[in-house]
Parts: C-alpha cells; structure tokens; sequence
C-alpha cells in the first residue's frame, strides 16, 4: 500500500492514442471500494507504448488478487482494452526505525486479511498486543521497548493459521542512559541506569571528559547500574558517556547539577582608604565567608570604572578558596566586587563595595610637574640672588 506501480502496455497491431482510464476492478458510474477509478492520461498521438503509474490502494489481502482495467474507448467502446492482475502483499512498518528501550514505537500493517487477528512478535517472542485488522486489512499498534541488547530486532506480523502470510520489519535498538537524582548535588551519591548495550560487556564510564571508578559490566539484557560520587566542577551543565566493548555510547548532555545559588559575600576592605603618596601599592582585599554544602569559590574584579569592563592583567581572579587576597596596583582611583561559585557552578549575585579607593594621593604626573616648577622657581631664584650680588660689586 502507498508504493507506485507501473503498467507498460505496448501494440503492435494498433496506436495508443487518445483518453485512457485505469480502474479497480470494472468500471460503474458510481464507483464504490471495490470498483473505482486508480489514474487516468493521455496517449501521444501515434503511439504504441504507454506507461501507466499508480498508487496502490489500501486493500486487504486476496488470495486470487485483485482485477485492474484498462479502458480506451478508441481501442474499445464495449469494455476494456486490457485487463490485469494485481497481487496484494502484507508489509509492515516500525516507526521510528530506530529507537531506545523504555520508548514508544507505533507497528504499522497494510495487505493482511480484513477483519483479522494478528500475531505480533519481536525476535521470535510474543509482544502479547491484541491486533485485529480493519475491513482494508490494515492495523496500527503502539509498542515500548522493553530493556534488550543493542543492534538490531526483527518485528514479525502474521496471520495465525493461514500459511506463509506475514511481514518483517526491522528496529534498530540503540543504548541510553539516565542519572538519578535529576539533579545531583556535589558530594552525594548519583546513579548512572543504562540500557539497550552489548550483553555481558564492561561499560566505560565518563563524566566531563573523566573516565569515573570501576568499570561496571552489563547483564544478559545489555543493562547496567552505576553509582558514584559527584566530583565539584565550576561549569553549570555536565556530560555523562557510557561506552561498552563493542563501541555501543550513549550520552547524556546538559545535565545540571542542584541549582541553588551560595548567599553572596559582602565586601569589608578596602573602603574608600588611599593607598600611599605615589607609585605602585599592594593592596588587601577581604570579604565574608559564605557557606554551600558543594564548596565554595571565589571571584574578584578590579576595575577603574563601574562596568568593569574592561578589565586590565590581573584583575579578575578566580578560584579564590579564602576569603582575602593581595593584588599589586598602579595609581589611580578603583572599584572591587566580589561573588561566590558554588562546587555546582551555581553563582552568587556580584557585591559591589559602595566605596572606591586610591592608590597613590599624588600622581606621578603631578610629582613630575611640581618638580619641575620647583626646578625652576629654584632657578629663578638663584639668577636673581645672583644679579643682586653682581650689582652690589
């Protein structure tokens, strides 16, 4: 059902021109489900060959086929020019072809006998669905998945006690893997379940690109559980990779971690302080501790405007495991603020300390230009204390 079919029809004696019609079974002027009209067209004038293409129809199985007609009135006013045999055949259909366990595949039938029972089943054993067909011979079922090894599975759809009237089709099975809890939290246990492997084979196991403990080994049914600690990371999204001996994977990508975000730390130094008369300082940054059951890191931005952006060498740092550093500084005027990174990824909002500070109260600039006016008010001076003693002699 649904294919196209071809009919060559070719004469020697006489020309194929002019109207055609091709019908199920024999023409009536009410066309009813077993006797209607399939395609029609033209034959070119002068021709001794016409190929005529249909879709075939959704019929139930007939033992002695089905009668198609040709009709060309030039060829024959009282009935057909020519009359065929169509033999319809069972098919079955599984969709998706390809498919993991625990899903859903819907098992399509065309061609069987009408009004029939049907014996479905996956590599020789029963799926246990009921299946009858309709008046066309046709059906449609819903199937899971059950938990097998991978690679592929034969559907088989028969007509109990009438021989050799069946039909196959074939599912690619693939391997899947689930963790629990959904979202894990840094530290506890989590649970790798996969299914749909090769039977009886060691499983590699990887999170985020680390291959985790013991190699676990899957049963005859291809699956196999896991259970391990949840290491800390920085990043909010982590993979997990399941790949047996025989090249079988499975990935679960995007799994996030629990989403619950540290407290924010709040800033203590500096605050509004100025860091020396001139030059280069270094100076110390301090903020509360905050506390996550993941851990916590911290983030520290150092920048000349309230942006932060951008920001010059060295003044991001991240990782921070205290709460205090040292950060060597040029002079001039900055804002800090500071944020926590649990071992989850999840982060804090940004503190912002309310109070710029300094470092150098006076700049190099301003050193170099009193130095030169002091320079020359020195010089000044000294011509002048240097005119008065000339004119005093």
């Amino acid at each position: 059902m649904g294919s196209t079919a071809t009919i060559n029809i070719k004469s020697t004696a006489r020309t194929l021109t002019g109207q055609y019609y091709l019908w199920l079974g024999i023409w009536v002027d009410e066309p009813n489900d077993k006797n209607f009209k399939l395609t029609e067209g033209l034959g070119e004038q002068n021709a001794h060959e016409v190929n005529v293409s249909f879709v075939v129809p959704e019929l139930p199985y007939n033992a002695s086929g089905y009668v198609l007609s040709w009709y060309n009135a030039r060829l024959n006013a009282e009935g057909p020019a020519f009359t065929f045999m169509l033999k319809i055949e069972p098919s079955l259909q599984v969709i998706p072809a390809a498919a993991v366990p625990g899903t859903q595949v819907t098992i399509k039938g065309n061609g069987f006998t009408a009004n029939n029972a049907i014996i479905l089943t996956l590599d020789g054993k029963s799926s246990n669905l009921a299946i009858k067909t309709n008046d066309n011979g046709s059906f449609s079922a819903s199937y899971t998945m059950p938990s097998t090894i991978a690679g592929q599975h034969e559907f088989k759809a028969a007509v109990p006690d009438i021989y050799d009237l069946e039909a196959k089709a074939s599912l690619s099975l693939m391997p899947m893997i689930t963790v629990e809890p959904d979202s894990p939290q840094v530290g506890n246990d989590a649970t790798i379940t996969g299914r749909g492997f090769a039977a009886r084979s060691p499983v590699s196991v990887e999170y985020d690109g680390t291959v985790i403990g013991n190699s676990p080994t899957t049963g005859d049914s291809g699956s196999f559980s896991y259970t391990f600690k949840v290491p800390q990371a920085s990043k909010s999204e982590h993979s997990v990779i399941a790949t047996d001996s025989a090249g079988n994977k499975a990935v679960l990508g995007g799994m996030r971690l629990e989403t619950v975000a540290p407290p924010a730390p709040a800033p203590l130094r500096p605050m509004a302080q100025t860091f020396g008369l001139f030059g280069s300082k270094v100076v110390s940054f301090a903020w509360t501790d905050v506390a996550d059951p993941s851990g916590v890191a911290y983030t520290l931005e150092i920048g000349d405007n309230l942006s932060f952006f951008p920001l010059g060498p060295g003044m991001r740092k991240t990782g921070l495991t205290t709460t205090s550093t040292v950060v060597n500084l040029k002079p001039g005027v900055y804002y800090w603020r500071v944020k926590a990174v649990d071992g989850a990824g999840n982060e804090s909002q940004w503190m912002l300390s309310p109070y710029p500070f300094k470092v150098g109260a006076i700049s190099v600039t301003y050193l170099i230009l009193g130095a030169i006016v002091l320079i020359l008010v020195i010089v000044f001076a000294l011509r002048a204390a240097f005119r008065k003693i000339h004119e005093y002699f």
